[in-house]
């Protein structure tokens, strides 16, 4: 299993409708990518996401980003990013999940 984390600083808060939007919109488009496992988009208080994105390979990972991620960061987090994104991509070595 491989990841991606994000961590996006925010200078003000996104709006609630946008993460409406995107949880109608973005998970049919993400089950379509061969390989790709989950992804969640992590609220952690007004002026930070994180972004997870967990499958079976890097080139899933890739194809999320390239397919989906981008047009939509690109829409509704980077106009209200403070700054660059912390982006951290790796390999699962220990994992547990309830199934």
């Amino acid at each position: 299993m491989h990841a991606v984390v994000n961590r996006l600083r925010l200078a003000r808060a996104i709006a609630p409708s946008v993460f409406e939007d995107a949880q109608r919109e973005l998970p049919p488009r993400a089950a379509e990518i061969e390989g790709l496992r989950a992804f969640h988009v992590l609220r952690a208080g007004d002026e930070e996401l994180i972004v997870l994105i967990m499958g079976d390979t890097p080139e899933a990972l890739e194809q999320m980003r390239a397919e989906v991620g981008n047009d939509w960061m690109r829409e509704n987090v980077v106009p209200h990013l403070a700054g660059g994104t912390e982006r951290v991509v790796a390999q699962s070595v220990v994992s547990w999940e309830r199934g």
